[in-house]
């Protein structure tokens, strides 16, 4: 089984994450270990844009889309982390991982959301920093995801008809969101 996990900023995907890793054994990768699984293997200088999460050029994104309707026009770095997970057990946060597992029967795929002055507020919270600058983060962070994962994929990022659960993790909190998930996976029948 491989879950993956895009979220808004400030949702708890983290902690989320870790629960369920724990909870079914399998790793648990975020850009860090993923970025160090390229690096072990040899790949990473071909992905390095694509972990860096480089601000995106609308200009010269627009200019590359334009006659590849097929496809994204980036994929190197997508099949290159295909080829990494190969068909392991593992947990994925972003990455667009819900676009490169697709075709994977076992892929659960969650988007986490919350309300923005609520994911202000625990952003705030957790690192310590004022409201309005974590409002600036919540917001900018936001921006990238939507930005990066449209110039990957060419899909709208958090488009609910692209996952198959999507709910608001803050509301939930990391326990009730673990909960709900692992029902899921249990309702559909994936081990």
């Amino acid at each position: 089984m491989i879950i993956t996990i895009a979220r808004q900023y400030g949702c708890g995907a983290l902690a989320i994450g870790k629960m369920l890793g724990a909870a079914y054994g399998i790793p648990f990768y975020t850009r860090k270990g993923l970025l160090e699984m390229a690096r072990a293997e040899g790949v990473l200088e071909e992905m390095d844009d694509f972990f860096e999460e480089r601000p995106v050029d609308e200009l010269l994104f627009a200019i590359s889309a334009l006659g590849h309707s097929e496809g994204p026009v980036h994929s190197r770095a997508l099949d290159i982390l295909s080829d990494m997970i190969g068909q392991r057990n593992c947990i994925i946060i972003g990455r667009c991982g819900n676009y490169i597992f697709r075709r994977r029967a076992d892929l659960v795929s969650v988007f986490l959301k919350g309300r923005e002055e609520e994911r202000v507020r625990a952003v705030a919270a957790e690192q310590g920093i004022g409201m309005a600058e974590a409002r600036e983060t919540v917001r900018d962070m936001d921006d990238s995801r939507v930005r990066y994962h449209r110039y990957y994929t060419h899909l709208q990022w958090g488009n609910s008809s692209d996952y198959d659960l999507c709910f608001d993790s803050v509301r939930l909190g990391a326990e009730r969101s673990v909960a709900l998930i692992r029902q899921y996976i249990e309702g559909i029948g994936i081990k």
